[in-house]
C-alpha cells in the first residue's frame, strides 16, 4: 500500500513509525513544510536519511504564487487558524496527493493538516481515505493547564470538520476519544491507536538488566545516598505537567520519609523558571534538577528510579509513563493524563485525581514504603510497554483501512 504522511514532524518521534511502515513492505511518501527551503517546492527521495525510501515533498509555506489566489481564504482563517494559511495548506496537499497518487492518506494530527484535509474531503478534492490523528494539543481544550485549542470565534468549527470529513479518526489514548465524542465526531469512525515507543524493545530490556549498575551510576553523579527512596520526573516542565502539586505534596512525603529524594529531570521552562524553581530551593539535599536529558540518558534515569510521578493537569497520553514502564519502573499518574487508562488496565501503578493534592502524596508514599507493591507493579510494567511497540502501532495503522471495502484488495 502507497501511504502518504502529512506533518510527521508534528511529533518528533513519528519518524520511527514511518520507518517501520517501509520495513513492513508498504510504501510511504511525505508532506512536509520547510522554512527557508530556497524554493517554492522541492522534491526528494528522502525524508530523513538518504536509504529510507521515503519520497518527500517539501515546500516553503511563506513562497509561491498560489499564495495570491489563496490569500482571500487564508485571510479570512487566519485569525482562528492559529496564524496558518487553510487554502494554502489545502492547495499543497491536493498537489502532493496529485504527485504520489496514495492509496491512504495520514495526517498526523488533527488541527493544522487535519482541518486542510478534511476540507479537501468535504469539496471532494481528496479521493483515498483519510485517517486523522489526534496528539492531544490539537483537539484537547484545557486552559487550566495551559494545553490545547480555545474554541473561540470559527476555531471549534473548524475542529469540527476535522471531525466529520476523514473516514477515520485516531485518538492515542481514550481520554482523547472522549473529547473527539463531545465535540460530535461518529464513534464508528473512532480507533484508540496510542503513539509508540522510539526505542525498540531490546534497547529497554537492557537498560532494565542492569538496573543496579545505573543506580550507582546516576544516584553517584547527584550524591544520592544508596538506599535512599527515590522518585523521578521527567518532561517539558510545562504548568499542564502538575509539578506544582507534586511540589505542595513534597512536604508530606519527606515527613513520611525522611530520606526521599525526587530527581527533577527536563528544561526549564519559562512557567517552570517562575513558578516551580524558586521552591525547590526550600528542600535542600532532596531534589535534585537535571535538566533537559534526551536518548539513553532518558531511560537511564528512569530506571534508576523507585517511582515514576505523573501529575499531568491535562495530557493526551504522557509517553515518560511508557518509558518508564518499558525499564520496569511503575508510576503514579493523574487521571488528566491518556496513559492512567493503561496504568488501571495493567495494574502498573497508580491512578490519583488530578490537582488533588493529599491523595497524590498519600499513593506516592505509600508506594514508596512497599518494595512488593512496586516489584509487583513492574512485572505489570514490562506487559504494559509492549502495548506501545513500533510495530504493533504501525500494524494498527494499517490495519485501521482493511475495514474501508475500496482498500481490501490492496491487502
Amino acid at each position: 500500500m502507497r501511504i502518504l504522511y502529512l506533518h510527521p514532524n508534528a511529533w518528533t518521534g513519528e519518524y520511527a513509525v514511518l520507518s517501520e511502515l517501509v520495513r513492513q513492505g508498504h510504501m510511504v511518501c511525505v508532506l512536509e513544510e520547510k522554512r527557508k527551503l530556497g524554493a517554492t517546492r522541492a522534491l526528494s527521495d528522502y525524508f530523513r536519511d538518504a536509504d529510507d525510501h521515503i519520497a518527500t515533498l517539501w515546500y516553503d509555506p511563506r513562497r509561491g504564487m498560489e499564495k495570491l489566489l489563496t490569500w482571500p481564504v487564508d485571510r479570512c482563517f487566519k485569525m482562528d487558524f492559529d496564524g496558518r494559511n487553510l487554502a494554502h495548506r489545502m492547495w499543497m496537499i491536493h498537489a502532493a496527493v496529485a504527485r504520489f497518487r496514495p492509496d491512504a492518506v495520514i495526517s498526523s494530527e488533527g488541527f493544522s493538516y487535519g482541518i486542510p484535509a478534511a476540507f479537501l474531503k468535504r469539496f471532494g478534492l481528496l479521493a483515498p481515505p483519510l485517517l486523522t490523528s489526534f496528539i492531544g494539543g490539537d483537539i484537547l481544550d484545557c486552559p487550566e493547564a495551559d494545553v490545547g485549542k480555545r474554541r473561540r470565534g470559527r476555531t471549534g468549527w473548524l475542529i469540527r470538520r476535522a471531525l466529520a470529513e476523514p473516514e477515520l479518526l485516531r485518538p492515542v489514548s481514550p481520554l482523547v476519544s472522549e473529547t473527539l465524542l463531545a465535540e460530535g465526531a461518529d464513534p464508528d469512525r473512532i480507533r484508540v491507536i496510542p503513539s509508540h515507543l522510539v526505542w525498540v524493545a531490546s534497547q529497554c530490556g537492557e537498560l532494565n538488566g542492569i538496573r543496579d549498575q545505573l543506580g550507582e551510576k546516576i544516584r553517584g553523579k547527584y550524591a544520592i545516598a544508596k538506599d535512599a527512596p527515590l522518585l523521578v520526573t521527567l518532561g517539558g516542565n510545562q504548568k499542564g505537567k502538575g509539578l506544582q502539586y507534586l511540589m505542595q505534596a513534597w512536604p508530606r512525603v519527606l515527613q513520611s520519609l525522611p530520606g526521599a529524594c525526587w530527581l527533577l529531570c527536563g528544561p526549564r521552562d519559562t512557567w517552570y523558571i517562575r513558578e516551580v524553581e524558586p521552591l525547590t530551593a526550600r528542600f535542600p539535599g532532596s531534589i535534585f534538577a537535571t535538566g533537559a536529558l534526551s536518548g539513553r540518558a532518558v531511560f537511564e534515569h528512569l530506571a534508576t528510579a523507585d517511582l515514576h510521578v505523573n501529575p499531568s493537569l491535562c495530557e493526551s497520553l504522557n509517553m515518560v509513563t511508557v518509558e518508564a514502564a518499558s525499564v520496569g519502573t511503575p508510576s503514579i499518574t493523574s487521571d488528566g493524563a491518556g496513559i492512567a487508562d493503561w496504568v488501571r488496565r495493567y495494574d502498573a501503578g497508580s491512578v490519583v485525581r488530578r490537582a488533588n493534592v493529599p491523595e497524590l502524596a498519600d499513593a506516592i508514599i505509600a508506594a514508596l514504603q512497599s518494595p512488593e507493591l512496586r516489584l509487583q507493579w513492574a512485572g505489570s510494567c514490562l506487559e504494559l510497554a509492549k502495548e506501545f511497540s513500533v510495530e504493533r502501532v504501525a500494524r494498527m495503522l494499517v490495519e485501521c483501512f482493511v475495514t474501508l471495502p475500496n482498500l481490501r484488495s490492496k491487502f
